[in-house]
């Protein structure tokens, strides 16, 4: 008899083994198929274990169920308070739903035992970086110290250093950075970025133009790019730069005003009038340059009366605008008949500018000697 019943209860423990055994096969599988409220369900099902308890919490937290997760976590902790896995997922969940505090003091723990894993010395810099520490910069250099490839803490290093202006510094983890992946996007940004902080526009250019042809550019790639090529007098090329920097942002009346110039330059006189008067809709707290650009437009179509008003628009907005003064002063040469009036714009500018640029100063000396003689000799 009593071996009938171990027997019996042998059965029972196998059979209730089995069971356990195949509702934990379903739950893991449906946790790896992304299937995560099956799965949850399915390991409610089984005996409460770290191990259950911390899938419980992997999949409310890949649903997006921040709080339930957290509180999964928590519940290993009680029973497993040294484990360091679910101690990592754990800080890595608290800092991404803002509990700093307590994210930092989990990794400051995993740190005491593991002082040589580098991703524990990141996430600590993580923490101190949002909580405003000011040594969260040490973190990150320790977890480079630690692992070089370490790319993530090279990416906080050399925006610190570029921000606080210690380039040599910037330039030496760059340098370790490409070296590990010379395809690292952020990496090659950050190197054109560091030329144009030393101005070598041509080298920034350059790397700029390494994102471009990945197609990695952003705004702001495209606006440095644009910059540059004027730098090194590739005109075509920062207008085509300036035109997709502007694709990405309609409204930026700065695109509009440097397109105004630079097809000016480029003798495409419409599209210069066109970008000069976005500029100005778009409301400039000066638009004085855009006014400038398009009377240099009228002045060269010899509209020389529309000319005049926009160089006095210009002057209204900026009375120390001395090339809008100048070229205001040679229209009104054109325009005018009367000498006197012509005399006269050339003497203003003159008392305005005392101290303008040399070229400027002779023409306008040459063009006043002319203007005198001529009225004198007019007078006899």
């Amino acid at each position: 008899m009593i071996r009938i019943l171990l027997i019996a209860t042998i059965c029972i423990i196998t059979t209730k083994v089995g069971a356990q055994s195949s509702t934990l096969f379903v739950a893991d599988s449906l946790y790896k198929i992304g299937n995560y409220s099956k799965a949850i369900e399915s390991y409610h099902k089984l005996e409460n274990t770290s191990y259950t308890n911390t899938q419980i919490a992997k999949a409310y937290k890949a649903l997006g169920n921040t709080k339930k997760a957290i509180k999964s976590y928590e519940m290993v902790l009680e029973v497993d308070v040294e484990n360091v896995l679910v101690l990592y997922d754990y800080g890595k969940l608290l800092y991404s739903t803002g509990k700093l505090e307590k994210s930092l003091a989990i990794f400051e723990k995993l740190k005491e035992k593991d002082t040589l894993n580098p991703n524990f010395h990141y996430q600590i810099g993580l923490a101190k970086e949002a909580l405003l520490q000011p040594d969260f910069i040490n973190a990150y250099e320790t977890a480079f110290a630690l692992d070089s490839q370490h790319q993530k803490s090279s990416y906080k290093l050399i925006k610190n250093y570029m921000e606080t202006q210690k380039y040599e510094d910037a330039e030496a983890v760059i340098k370790v950075g490409l070296k590990n992946n010379a395809d690292d996007v952020k990496i090659i940004g950050f190197k054109a970025q560091l030329y144009y902080a030393y101005k070598e526009h041509r080298k920034a250019l350059a790397w700029f133009e390494k994102l471009i042809h990945r197609k990695k550019a952003t705004r702001y790639v495209y606006e440095k790019a644009a910059f540059c090529a004027y730098r090194v007098r590739q005109i075509t090329k920062s207008i085509n730069y300036y035109e997709e920097a502007l694709k990405r942002d309609r409204g930026n009346y700065f695109y509009h005003s440097q397109l105004a110039k630079l097809y000016y330059q480029d003798v495409a006189m419409k599209k210069a009038e066109h970008h000069a008067s976005q500029a100005i809709l778009g409301k400039m707290t000066d638009p004085s340059g855009d006014y400038y650009i398009l009377g240099l437009v009228h002045f060269d179509r010899k509209e020389h009366g529309k000319a005049i008003k926009l160089f006095k628009m210009a002057l209204d907005e900026n009375p120390d605008y001395e090339a809008a003064q100048f070229q205001l002063a040679l229209c009104a040469d054109n325009y005018y008949a009367d000498l006197k009036q012509k005399l006269k714009m050339y003497e203003r500018f003159l008392e305005k500018f005392p101290k303008a640029k040399i070229e400027m100063q002779n023409i306008v000396k040459t063009r006043i000697r002319e203007l005198k003689e001529e009225i004198h000799l007019k007078s006899e």
